[in-house]
């Protein structure tokens, strides 16, 4: 007979990439009437207000969210959705619209 024990969190196997359709842990409410529940990582990041710090080069992408990196663009044209930004060490470019950037030239001041 084989017992199926719950495990901690601490005890699942991490992952380093997750998509859009995995799960996560939530406590609702924790100060009252605490109750566990899950919620996909695409719904938790599209409904999501607080600002996520990406310390590396990986791309995160979220409903409303801008994407911001240093690069320097060979070309105008982009795969960046409208609202991306990024910068390099003498401009700032934004995507304007899908597959079109601009640019903005930075000074000292």
């Amino acid at each position: 007979m084989t017992i199926n024990r719950a495990k901690k969190i601490s005890e699942l196997v991490a992952t380093t990439s997750p998509s859009s359709d995995d799960l996560l842990v939530i406590v609702d409410s924790p100060s009252s009437n605490a109750v566990t529940k899950k919620v996909t990582v695409g719904d938790l990041l599209s409904n999501s207000t607080a600002n996520v710090v990406v310390s590396n080069n990986a791309v995160l992408s979220a409903k409303n969210m801008i994407n911001r990196r240093k690069e320097t663009p060979v070309t105008s044209a982009t795969q960046d959705p409208a609202g991306t930004l990024f910068f390099d060490d003498n401009y700032l470019y934004i995507a304007t619209s899908n597959g079109t950037l601009k640019r903005v030239p930075l000074s000292s001041f």
